[in-house]
């Protein structure tokens, strides 16, 4: 009886572990979003289902800025699949709204995960719809390197140190006349670098 109840007990912790395990991605620039999916669209959630460990969303596709020969024919149902628990990278998402969304294509149907991209369109900036809908291929043989979170980064011929929110809101990642990548100069991107700065010359004030 003794032993039953300790492999009862084991096999309970060993079910807590996989549920409370919790989903790790690392930090992605929205344009290495667009540029290392199979699909990126603009889809409105019409409804969602949810069976055993899955959740699938029907979905009307509004634009295509992206997307594979498979992701064609696997969004021609207009059905988006991604697990059931955020633990497990689950997205949820709101019927009724207007989403961007990137993933891919497993066995002719489209996943979606946390590590992707789910945004609503309305919380998009201006450069970034810019991006998704022209810019952001043109800089996909440029690699977007993550200098934040204290960690250094050196400076490289072929990519951007991402190191601020200023450059994922405003920052696109282009090849230059040199051949070399850098963020391209642009208004939004320069006035907020600028704010940026100034509101850590007030925080660090005595």
């Amino acid at each position: 009886m003794k032993a039953d109840a300790i492999v009862l007990t084991l096999v309970f912790l060993c079910g807590v572990l996989v549920y409370t395990e919790a989903c790790t991605c690392m930090p992605t620039h929205p344009q290495e979003h667009y540029c290392n999916s199979n699909f990126v669209i603009l889809a409105r959630v019409k409804r969602e289902r949810i069976h055993n460990q899955t959740r699938f969303y029907k979905v009307r596709v509004r634009k295509q800025y992206k997307i594979t020969e498979k992701g064609e024919v696997a969004l021609k149902s207009g059905r988006i699949i991604t697990p059931l628990y955020d633990s497990m990278c689950g997205v949820e998402l709101q019927p009724g709204k207007l989403y961007v969304l990137s993933g891919r294509i497993h066995s002719l149907k489209a996943h979606v995960s946390l590590c992707d991209m789910a945004v609503e369109w309305e919380k998009l900036t201006r450069r970034q719809r810019k991006g998704l809908k022209l810019l952001y291929k043109h800089g996909c043989t440029c690699k977007i390197n993550q200098c934040r979170f204290g960690r250094k980064c050196y400076r490289q011929r072929d990519g951007c140190n991402w190191s601020n929110d200023c450059e994922t809101k405003e920052g696109i990642c282009l090849r230059q006349a040199n051949k070399s990548c850098m963020w391209t100069r642009n208004k939004a991107l320069a006035t907020c670098n600028a704010s940026q700065k100034y509101k850590t010359l007030l925080y660090n004030l005595p």
